[in-house]
């Protein structure tokens, strides 16, 4: 009777364990290193597929005859457990500087790069990087800097004349940009040499260029206006309709995510301290600054860390995700309550190799997808993916 107790004791303890265990799609931590010790990855976004997921990621042409320093081209091709499929490298004399985010229409993935002559390009891609197609843009846009997309599948690209003129456009699937808005980074030869430094040397000069759509008419975009970096608000005219401005490049916004309630989810930088505010109000019609949204300094982040924000929904409550990176070479993921602007939830990725931020999602399925570099042998910048499955979210958030 007792061997019979202990066996049925066990046997719950079996069941128990077998309850707990994680299940591969739903959570698991990856890092896809290459033999090629003369590339340097740094992975731009990722997103789930039918048959798993698309990274995006930029390479160092250190291999190539190329003198002009700007990332090359890669997509790799993952199953629903983050294994490896394939990948395809772009030509590094014909296309090169992606951008994200991947913007999803129908089963079709699309990004935006340029060409060597620095035109605007629309690459579009399936489940399979063997179904790529690059389109090339009209207008001679050139120079992309963000994309998103618009209410109506449209994508809204910023970009860079060259000169001196930051410009947002509504473009078509085919290519064609059907409106273009132009407004002024400003006179001084110095802020357009910003703006080369960030596609030269993005891992020291990058800066957080973003936008998007509010309402049918009111779009937005962080950018270069008037010799500063600044959040614009735009209905696509002559004006801008409104404008927070940074200072100079030495402040401005990190990353932004418009709430349902009119607010914004907000990570910005003044100098070398960081701020976040879960739920700000920002006026769109009038000219404010983003230093006003710093009242406490997060001090446990890296000077002029990047930033992204999700919107995360768990049992009828919405929640900001924001990640960044640490002081202690680590990527904080903090959720904020959006109706109490608490703080209820920090998880942080990375010990003993330092991680760095490049994109984070929330799937179908209410799984976390985090993408970033780490070091592999301390020395080789390579990709890693973690992806948070719902229940560890549930746990985190208290």
């Amino acid at each position: 009777m007792k061997n019979l107790v202990y066996a049925l004791f066990l046997l719950i303890i079996l069941a128990a364990c077998k309850d707990d265990e994680i299940d591969p799609k739903t959570s698991f931590t990856k890092i896809y290193d290459s033999f090629r010790s003369d590339q340097s990855y740094y992975p731009i976004d990722i997103v789930a597929t039918e048959t798993g997921f698309l990274v995006l990621t930029s390479q160092s042409l250190k291999n190539t005859d190329d003198d002009r320093n700007y990332s090359g081209v890669q997509l790799i091709e993952l199953d629903e457990e983050g294994n490896y499929v394939a990948e395809t490298t772009l030509n590094a004399e014909q296309y090169d500087s992606p951008i994200g985010d991947f913007m999803t229409i129908d089963d079709m993935y699309y990004f935006v790069m340029m060409d060597n002559n620095k035109r605007a390009q629309l690459a579009s891609v399936g489940s399979s990087i063997e179904s790529l197609v690059i389109t090339p843009l009209s207008n001679g846009l050139t120079w992309p800097l963000a994309a998103s997309l618009s209410t109506n599948d449209n994508i809204i690209l910023l970009s860079f004349d060259g000169t001196d003129q930051t410009i947002i456009s509504l473009v078509n699937l085919d290519g064609t940009a059907t409106t273009n808005a132009a407004y002024s980074i400003g006179t001084n030869n110095d802020i357009a040499a910003v703006i080369f430094d960030h596609f030269t040397d993005p891992e020291r000069y990058g800066l957080p260029f973003f936008c998007g759509q509010l309402s049918e008419t009111t779009y937005y975009f962080n950018g270069i206006y008037d010799h500063t970096l600044s959040l614009v608000f735009t209905n696509l005219g002559q004006n801008p309709t409104g404008v927070c401005q940074g200072q100079g490049t030495d402040g401005g916004l990190t990353a932004l995510l418009p709430l349902p309630s009119g607010g914004y989810s907000l990570f910005g930088y003044q100098f070398n301290d960081n701020f976040i505010q879960p739920n700000q109000a920002i006026a769109n019609d009038v000219v404010t600054s983003s230093i006003n949204f710093m009242n406490v300094p997060f001090s446990e982040y890296k000077s002029r860390t990047p930033a992204n924000i999700v919107s995360y929904e768990r049992n009828g409550t919405m929640y900001s995700v924001i990640a960044a990176e640490t002081q202690s070479r680590q990527i904080a993921l903090n959720v904020f309550d959006i109706a109490t602007s608490e703080s209820v939830g920090v998880l942080k990725i990375g010990n003993i190799n330092p991680y760095t931020l490049s994109s984070i999602k929330v799937d179908e399925d209410n799984n976390l997808l985090v993408l970033g570099t780490t070091l592999v042998s301390g020395r080789f910048p390579r990709v890693f993916f973690k992806k948070i499955s719902e229940k560890e979210m549930s746990d985190l958030i208290q």
